[in-house]
């Protein structure tokens, strides 16, 4: 069995005085006829003796975590490989995704136990140019079964996190899963729990796209198979998501996903405020970014603002910058309200109409210095008062025009 493999490897291999192997999703997938980007190396060298060898050569190294014996090498042709030592892992009961305790070994077919499925534990010996396979990993692969490569308490029992690759896995490679393997997944699905939030979006996003990674073997709608799955097992609400079932339409319509696995949430949830709501599952389960979770609450509150056929001008003061993606999503729901409101998106492009404070010609510094009485809490109405009135052609944005009109708005507001 042949390998492409890239020269600057090959010549880190003959550094090393033992035998250099790729391991994983690399080896996988040169045996399917996909292709690959992440390379993970192993040997028996521990992390100061790869410093040692590499010290006066091309290679560089940096240090990941030294008590799991990980590293990035840096290539000569600036590739980054991830290296990691064989090793032995101990967990503590009760589920966890990190062991407790690692023992560094000399023995590959050690180190094998603890991956987690067949088709991920093949060993690609570089300078011998050898396949190891202990599992039976390339019979699975051609028969497209994913398996665990011990029993599969044994593999899933203590890390939620392998639970949900299993079903990515199933998802990416169209592989059906081994049904005692199925069947253990189940049992241990509390362990998700333990799997942080930033990691359960990426999981899910992952799935989401899952028809995307490998368009030669993709099958459409291929996620359904995992969101089913999660239905089954009612383990949303271990996320924060209010319900133990989402019945999914949108994820099935939209490219955009993630939006339209949010939607289907929300219409299945059906939450007082959706702001809210988005906020309290994506800051406090996800764990997203501040500005990532603003930018979803403001594309998905201005696809629900259009359903209940907010008016033309307080809808673009809110959602102009995000329109492009909200027409997106409601195409899918109402060709109408989509049409209606991009007709109105034009019109304010074409005629160069401004829709946000940042655009006047004035700011809260302006209305400080020639108002020094106003209180500073009043200046973001004063300016949306000005927005509207320069919107509808009653004043022009022009900044002393703006400044005289704050003393009128002074009586109101």
């Amino acid at each position: 069995m042949q390998f492409s493999i890239p020269q600057s490897l090959k010549n880190l291999s003959e550094l090393f005085p033992v035998s250099l192997y790729i391991v994983g999703g690399y080896i996988r997938n040169a045996i399917m006829g996909l292709p690959n980007t992440d390379i993970d190396i192993v040997s028996s060298l521990k992390l100061e003796e790869v410093e040692k060898i590499i010290k006066n050569s091309k290679f560089r190294m940096k240090i990941k975590s030294k008590t799991l014996g990980s590293a990035i090498i840096y290539l000569e042709n600036g590739e980054e490989v991830e290296y990691t030592t064989l090793r032995r892992d101990f967990y503590p009961a009760g589920g966890a995704h990190v062991p407790e305790k690692v023992e560094f070994i000399d023995d590959v077919e050690e180190d094998a136990k603890r991956r987690d499925f067949t088709c991920n534990a093949l060993y690609y010996d570089i300078k011998n140019d050898k396949v190891l396979d202990f599992y039976g990993g390339i019979d699975d692969i051609n028969k497209k079964i994913l398996r665990t490569v011990e029993t599969p308490d044994q593999v899933l029992s203590h890390d939620g996190l392998r639970i949900l690759r299993l079903f990515r896995f199933q998802c990416e490679l169209n592989f059906k899963i081994d049904k005692q393997t199925r069947l253990s997944a189940f049992t241990y699905i509390n362990n998700l729990r333990d799997v942080s939030g930033e990691r359960f979006i990426y999981e899910i996003t992952r799935i989401l796209h899952s028809p995307e990674k490998y368009p030669k073997i993709a099958k459409k709608n291929a996620y359904m198979s995992a969101l089913k799955q999660f239905n089954k097992a009612k383990l949303w609400p271990i996320f924060g998501i209010d319900c133990q079932k989402i019945k999914f339409k949108m994820v099935k319509k939209v490219e955009r996903k993630s939006k339209g696995f949010l939607i289907d949430v929300i219409d299945t949830v059906n939450p007082i405020s959706i702001s809210y709501y988005l906020n309290l599952i994506l800051t406090d389960s996800f764990k997203m970014p501040k500005k990532m979770v603003e930018q979803y609450i403001n594309i998905l509150s201005g696809y629900y603002e259009a359903l209940n056929h907010q008016q033309n001008k307080p809808y673009f003061f809110k959602y102009f910058n995000n329109f492009p993606e909200i027409y997106s999503l409601l195409l899918h729901k109402s060709k109408y309200l989509a049409n209606k409101y991009q007709f109105f998106y034009k019109y304010i492009i074409s005629h160069k109409l401004i829709v946000t404070i940042k655009d006047l010609k004035i700011t809260g510094e302006d209305i400080k210095k020639n108002y020094p009485t106003v209180s500073a809490k009043r200046y973001i109405p004063i300016l949306e008062s000005l927005l509207s009135d320069v919107f509808d052609g009653l004043i022009a944005n022009e900044k002393q025009e703006l400044i005289e009109a704050v003393e009128k708005k002074l009586k109101f507001l």
